[in-house]
């Protein structure tokens, strides 16, 4: 609304960045190339962060925080326990899903029930296996609508989610369960004893407080463990995530300068105890992190081979907090097939 009536911030942080992307083509942001040093910026972050906020050859926002989705969480004990090892490849993490099935509990637990966004933790999981199978280069392309949404990239990566995660004695509460299962204490059933699931797939920000159990959560570093979704190959390491991207309006003195020291290396939150926060830029003390969990999704996402912004973020609002959500929510509950469900997403694409 500032913007729309001419009273714009001089800066602004943008969880979304097709909202910021939006403002730029308008001619409203800054290039941010006149307000810090990008080309040092892009040495210390994971490679591909600026991407998100890039238009043209021109970057217009630098993201100040970041959120790392591309993990799987365990019952650390019961795990070791059983004597599972973390999986490298998608390969090894079929292997150990089958194995968990073998040993005669259900793999995964996975909740998508989320009020009017029920359907958005699907989105995740495809975008996910869109990266690893497409590659950087594909994901940008099916982001941007380059290639269709039913792309056979995207045919796959959804194939590979239902292999893993849909199969019937594979996901806990079966898979009609998935849609009714809240998000938020989908993980759960893997802190009974015995674990009824001992997989979950979600974002970090699942370490702040009304997700673990309370009990769970107080002894994190004990109780979870937590490795990055594998790619094809031990080698490859893509990351999804989101963030908050920092973007200027105005280019004066100050905001120069309080510009240079949000997007730094040496930037922090105030309270990193009392959040989720990471920071993304590679050279950052881990040390500084709360516990060792958030110390170790950190490093996750630093040795990551690429990092790409949560994809229906960037789409069109009527897709990536519409049809998408929607269409995985008709495919999972077995309303539509895979390709009804694609299909649809794909034509409801704004022209």
């Amino acid at each position: 609304p500032r913007v729309q009536g001419n009273n714009t911030p001089d800066i602004a942080l943008f969880p979304q960045p097709g909202l910021m992307l939006d403002f730029a083509r308008q001619g409203k942001m800054q290039d941010l190339s006149s307000i810090i040093n990008v080309d040092q910026l892009r040495s210390s972050l994971v490679p591909g962060m600026l991407e998100a906020g890039t238009q043209d050859g021109k970057v217009y926002g630098a993201i100040v925080s970041m959120n790392v989705k591309s993990l799987v969480w365990y019952p650390k004990k019961a795990f070791e326990a059983k004597g599972y090892t973390v999986p490298t490849t998608i390969a090894e993490l079929e292997t150990l899903t089958n194995q968990i099935k073998a040993d005669g509990t259900t793999p995964w637990c996975v909740g998508m029930e989320s009020a009017a966004a029920t359907g958005w933790v699907a989105t995740d999981w495809i975008e996910d296996f869109v990266l690893r199978y497409g590659g950087p280069e594909k994901y940008d392309q099916w982001v941007r609508h380059e290639i269709p949404f039913n792309d056979p990239v995207v045919v796959q990566a959804a194939q590979e989610f239902e292999k893993l995660a849909l199969t019937e004695g594979n996901v806990f509460g079966g898979r009609k369960g998935v849609v009714s299962n809240a998000f938020a204490t989908a993980m759960n059933p893997m802190f009974q004893d015995p674990p009824r699931c001992f997989l979950h797939r979600q974002g970090n920000f699942i370490t702040q407080k009304g997700f673990f159990p309370e009990k769970v959560r107080q002894n994190l570093d004990e109780e979870v463990g937590v490795f990055q979704l594998p790619g094809t190959d031990a080698a490859s390491k893509p990351v999804l995530g989101g963030g908050d991207l920092a973007g200027a309006f105005t280019n004066d003195a100050d905001t120069k300068k309080v510009m240079e020291h949000i997007t730094g290396p040496d930037f922090k939150f105030a309270d990193l105890a009392a959040s989720s926060w990471i920071s993304p830029h590679k050279t950052f003390d881990t040390s500084q992190y709360p516990d060792e969990t958030t110390k170790t999704i950190a490093e996750l996402a630093y040795a990551s081979t690429v990092f790409r912004f949560d994809g229906s973020d960037q789409m069109p609002g009527a897709v990536g907090a519409g049809s998408f959500w929607k269409g995985m929510t008709a495919w999972i509950s077995g309303q539509q097939d895979l390709n009804e469900a694609l299909t649809s997403i794909e034509e409801s694409w704004p022209s």
